[in-house]
């Protein structure tokens, strides 16, 4: 099972492809929404999750937990 650490790096890198940014431009307070992440960005982003932990993600978990800080707590919770 990864660490926090480890599923914050790896979300930081699919989201950074994602969007085509850089990964170190994603802090990760900082919200999806001012980050340009769009419905159809937002399902691939988490079906890529989803495969990686081995986990099921509901479609609008990005808006429930609209941060890459907040998301990836919620995705190490469920792999607890």
């Amino acid at each position: 099972m990864p660490s926090l650490v480890e599923i914050q790096d790896y979300c930081r890198e699919r989201l950074a492809a994602t969007l085509d940014i850089a990964p170190a431009d994603i802090a990760p307070g900082t919200s999806f929404a001012s980050l340009g992440l769009d419905s159809a960005m937002a399902v691939h982003f988490v079906l890529e999750i989803e495969e990686w932990l081995g986990v099921e993600l509901y479609p609008s978990v990005t808006e429930d937990h609209p941060t890459l800080e907040a998301f990836c707590a919620y995705a190490a919770s469920l792999k607890a």
